[in-house]
């Protein structure tokens, strides 16, 4: 291909020279638009043949390539979203990073969310989607999730409209093709050299985001704290699973710029809870994967996560305190000071500055530490850059910043935490804790008890019998099947007698969950 491509179309009326596969792509989206313009069911058997060929040039074809080529398939069935991840899925079989694999099903994510098919098809598909998404985070290439995996190609814009004609109605087609996600991360999807890992990251975020509504769907009526309970311990498990930074920078930045995209599936009823499992599930545990972080990273993304993680924590403080919910505001500033998040932070801002002369903050909480982030940019230190504004804005209008200053001491902090060796251990709540902060502890027992042991399966997908533990109770969780990409029962040892007993899934699509992709 790096020698161009000499295309002979009959239908053209004489061959075209594309010096390159860019050039290539950009004038074959030119043609397909315009041809699906002019007739409902045009003739597409050129492009196929083309891309066939262009394919069977590269031992591990092109993102872009692979996409328009599905996209041609899908135009003739499509309600078949099956058959297209199955595509997608077989073109990445000799791909040795983790990012390409997963950043190829952006489409299918998006069809599904578009799809006006039942509830439960829905459901199994996104369920399949998922399924494959830990495969490839649990096999050996799964390291490798966060590495450079090369940036797409300038023309990715123009590819993005072959996807969402169907569905454009006039609307930006990156809205269309990612509608599960802010406005911020669409515009580094448009960026000319968007790297391949950030679009993976983001499709992980839609796809987890959208079983976490669904799931929220399909249980109406459900005791609400319960529900919340059972999402958290699911929602814990999959991002251990997962172990994605770009994911959980998605995550964490669609909070930082609330509200939560999903207003199209969910009640704002229902938002809210979504919004506080996600509060738990993104700040109440030390992920492994982020745990061990150096500040000599050259990846500056991870600042970016802890800088998201910090300010998230001060809105799940204040949210939790308007509601009356003190135990849980307490467990969010306790779990920051025992974090290794302020050690990395002010060992960042003195590496930024070149000297250790920054002065400190006056607490290890949340909000002295982003007042003191928010100073250190005031003296000329670029911290928050262009968000600076509205990280100022938070401040100034939280509601309870003199509280903040309260003395929190790490023997005091009332949950269970992962701690930075991986191992998760208790810390007794004092006996005059009220009945609220119980509750939350109890809860925290469950799901990091969830996240521990699903932790020990990624590095490899397991057979049910590797799984058992001396302890006869056991919590039905997430079904995963390493061997047709279909999904089967995994089962987690309950901790301490506090394991929920309930199933994660939702019990209506088990059966369908048994199927083979």
């Amino acid at each position: 291909m790096a020698a161009g491509v000499l295309v002979d179309f009959p239908s053209m009326g004489s061959a075209c020279y594309f010096p390159s596969l860019e050039s290539l792509l950009r004038d074959s989206t030119s043609r397909f638009l315009a041809a699906v313009s002019a007739a409902p069911d045009p003739d597409l058997t050129n492009f196929r043949s083309l891309f066939s060929r262009v394919l069977n040039t590269y031992p591990d074809p092109p993102l872009e390539a692979v996409w328009f080529f599905s996209a041609l398939t899908f135009h003739d069935a499509p309600d078949d979203l099956r058959s297209i991840l199955h595509l997608l899925s077989a073109f990445t079989a000799s791909s040795r990073a983790t990012a390409k694999p997963l950043a190829l099903l952006a489409p299918v994510v998006s069809e599904l969310f578009h799809s006006t098919k039942p509830r439960k098809e829905i459901e199994a598909l996104v369920e399949a989607v998922l399924s494959y998404i830990s495969i490839c985070s649990s096999c050996p290439a799964g390291s490798e999730v966060n590495a450079d995996a090369g940036t797409l190609l300038p023309g990715f814009g123009d590819l993005v409209k072959v996807w969402s004609v169907r569905n454009s109605r006039d609307r930006c087609p990156f809205q269309v093709l990612f509608p599960l996600v802010g406005e911020e991360a669409r515009r580094e999807l448009m960026k000319e050299g968007c790297s391949v890992t950030f679009l993976a990251g983001v499709v992980v975020a839609e796809a987890f985001l959208l079983r976490l509504c669904l799931k929220v769907q399909g249980t109406p009526g459900a005791p609400r704290s319960e529900l919340q309970k059972e999402l958290r311990i699911w929602a814990v498990s999959s991002i251990s699973v997962f172990q994605n930074q770009q994911f959980f920078g998605v995550l964490l930045n669609m909070l930082v710029n609330a509200p939560l995209p999903v207003y199209s599936l969910l009640s704002a009823d229902d938002e809210i809870l979504v919004r506080g499992v996600l509060y738990d599930a993104l700040i109440l545990v030390d992920y492994s994967f982020l745990s061990g972080a150096e500040v000599d990273q050259a990846d500056s993304s991870l600042f970016h996560i802890f800088g998201s993680r910090l300010v998230i924590t001060i809105d799940a403080i204040n949210d939790a305190r308007r509601k009356g919910e003190q135990g849980r505001a307490m467990s969010y500033i306790n779990t920051f000071s025992t974090s290794n998040i302020p050690s990395y932070l002010t060992r960042w801002a003195i590496r930024q500055a070149g000297t250790d002369q920054l002065g400190k903050p006056i607490a290890i909480t949340p909000q002295a530490f982003l007042k003191w982030l928010v100073d250190l940019e005031d003296k000329g230190l670029k911290v928050f850059g262009e968000n600076c504004s509205r990280i100022r804005e938070r401040l100034m209008h939280d509601e309870d910043k003199n509280d903040y200053q309260s003395r929190v001491s790490h023997s005091d902090a009332d949950l269970f935490f992962i701690d930075k060796q991986s191992h998760w251990e208790g810390m007794d709540t004092k006996g005059g804790e009220d009945g609220e902060a119980v509750e939350m502890e109890t809860a925290d027992n469950s799901f990091m008890a969830a996240a521990h042991s699903m932790k020990a399966m990624a590095n490899g997908i397991r057979k049910r019998k590797d799984c058992g533990t001396e302890d006869a109770s056991v919590m039905k969780f997430v079904k995963y099947k390493a061997e047709d990409s279909s999904v089967k029962d995994y089962y987690l040892p309950s901790t301490n007698g506090m394991s929920s007993g309930s199933e994660v899934e939702n019990p209506e699509s088990d059966d369908e969950m048994e199927e083979t992709v």
